[in-house]
């Protein structure tokens, strides 16, 4: 079963691929999209900006036109140019101290189909629709699907030898983040990367679960063998790091702190705790609430089946306090729960709640790589954002036409 195959990437000319590269839109405010526009007409928002800001009185689908026509636009100006033999691309990601480095190639959405290509999140239907009539406009994906795979030694070796020769491009973003990229598109190395990568068993969607099933969507109606793959960072799940993912609440959504506690007695083992490092150590996940830091540990008489997902903070937050207890039957759309991941992540929630803009938060154990596996394989999901997964890839690095 064919894995992956070379393709010739879209590429900004190097005198101007520092500006035209962004992070995803969603991790900027909204005036710092609108000052990248103002004082930089090379960067990709200017392509995707009709996506960002929309225009209330045009269809969506004028508005996808107008982002493929700024794309073109790109092409026809000779600011972003397509590389002319397919290939792979060896990606390096220098963030902060993190190093990480996969490689950049079509993966064939036929192994989303036939479970080579492994999900452990559920996706909206309605945001599947959308992407999938985005992407049968503009007709390129941008930023690449997240995918790991058990460390293969004779990839590795590939890959570092790839390394050991002097970049195709190599960009400074801030003094915390450098990007290398090498294209590979010497035959045999590219038919020792095929080889390898074809005799992988399993793939897992660590972030992108939206785009490739929207990419598959688009598969399923259109005979052009473009469509029949998405662009796709791949990775070793050993150069992959998972932060930890918690909840903050601004409200208990009606009831009381007294009566949480005793709801919470009834289910979990409720213990207080002076400090973070305290609670952390003891199995559960940590609670505060009222100036007072709690660990929540489930009694074994409340597990439930499948006890895979019993074994996530997440899960358990969501299937024994937040449901039930709470009232927030969908935690994806309810306005009071926000969600944070920093490093200082537990000090900054404590802050924030004892200023009084928010009423409880929830610090949750950050998910293993072997538990995404283990719930991949066995067709179960995780609750929506169970998992923050680095590296974060950027927009526009490469682009990989439809």
């Amino acid at each position: 079963m064919r894995i992956i195959k070379p393709f010739c990437a879209v590429r900004a000319k190097a005198k101007i691929e520092k500006e035209f590269s962004t992070k995803s839109f969603e991790f900027y405010k909204k005036n710092e999209i609108h000052e990248i526009l103002e004082i930089n007409p090379n960067s990709f928002f200017n392509i995707i900006k009709e996506n960002i800001f929309p225009e209330k009185e045009i269809s969506q689908n004028s508005r996808y036109l107008k982002v493929k026509n700024e794309y073109l636009k790109f092409k026809k100006l000779g600011l972003v140019v397509k590389d002319k033999i397919p290939g792979f691309y060896v990606q390096e990601i220098s963030s902060g101290q993190d190093t990480f480095t996969g490689v950049v190639a079509a993966a064939s959405i036929s192994n989303h189909k036939n479970g080579i290509i492994k999900k452990h999140e559920e996706t909206l239907k309605s945001r599947e629709l959308i992407f999938k009539n985005y992407l049968k406009i503009i007709r390129f994906n941008s930023d690449p699907v997240l995918l790991t795979y058990q460390s293969w030694n004779m990839l590795s070796k590939l890959i570092e030898n790839v390394k050991k020769k002097p970049p195709t491009s190599s960009i400074d973003f801030n003094e915390n983040e450098t990007q290398k990229l090498w294209y590979v598109h010497n035959k045999s190395e590219i038919k020792e990367f095929s080889k390898e990568f074809n005799k992988i068993k399993s793939l897992y969607i660590a972030d992108g679960h939206h785009r490739i099933a929207s990419s598959k969507l688009l598969s399923e109606q259109e005979n052009n063998m473009k469509a029949k793959y998405v662009m796709a960072f791949l990775i070793p799940e050993n150069e992959l790091k998972i932060q930890e993912y918690n909840r903050i609440l601004t409200n208990l959504n009606g009831i009381s702190k007294e009566v949480l506690l005793d709801r919470l007695k009834e289910k979990f083992k409720v213990k207080a705790h002076k400090s973070f490092n305290a609670c952390q150590k003891k199995s559960g996940f940590c609670m505060y609430m009222n100036k007072q830091l709690y660990s929540l540990s489930l009694l074994k008489n409340q597990i439930k089946l499948p006890s895979l997902l019993y074994k996530l903070d997440a899960h358990i937050l969501q299937e024994e306090i937040l449901k039930p207890i709470l009232g927030i039957k969908n935690i994806t759309t309810n306005k009071i729960i926000y969600y944070s991941h920093r490093s200082d992540n537990m000090e900054s929630i404590k802050t924030e709640i004892d200023k009084g803009n928010f009423t409880i938060g929830f610090g949750l154990k950050a998910v293993t790589v072997d538990q995404i596996k283990k719930i991949a394989d066995a067709n179960l999901s995780m609750p929506p954002k169970s998992t923050y997964i680095l590296p974060k890839l950027r927009n526009g690095l490469t682009i990989y036409e439809l």
